[in-house]
């Protein structure tokens, strides 16, 4: 989809990487869950891909520390439990860094994390 709507093969693998990241976080820790891809073309923006990914599951303990490296959502990971989590930590954090936006969204059955990335990606501001 992401070639089909005009993306580079590496914007593509990267893309393909935030759905895994999404899809496996459903499956850990939703009950059940959606992937919804779609293109999209934003003002300002221009084209790009959509995903939602929904989960009926708990809620983000603290959505902050879940997206930082090594931390989940209620604080930094031990580094002994890392191999039966089955990943590094940087799940969250690298979706935020492979995408242009990212949204939480809480619904009556769940939430559902919404991410957006444009072919041509906007500038970041400086920390």
């Amino acid at each position: 989809m992401a070639a089909t709507l005009g993306f580079s093969s590496v914007d593509g693998h990267e893309l393909a990487i935030v759905v895994s990241e999404l899809t496996s976080n459903i499956l850990k820790y939703g009950i059940h869950g959606s992937i919804e891809l779609d293109g999209v073309d934003t003002a300002g923006l221009g084209r790009g891909l959509l995903i939602i990914a929904r989960d009926v599951g708990p809620p983000f303990q603290n959505l902050e520390l879940a997206l930082r490296d090594g931390f989940d959502d209620r604080g930094p990971i031990d580094p002994g439990t890392l191999l039966r989590r089955g990943g590094l930590g940087a799940g969250l954090g690298a979706v935020v860094r492979m995408t242009d936006t990212f949204a939480l969204e809480t619904v009556p059955e769940g939430k559902a994390i919404r991410v957006a990335r444009y072919i041509k990606r906007p500038r970041r501001r400086s920390p």
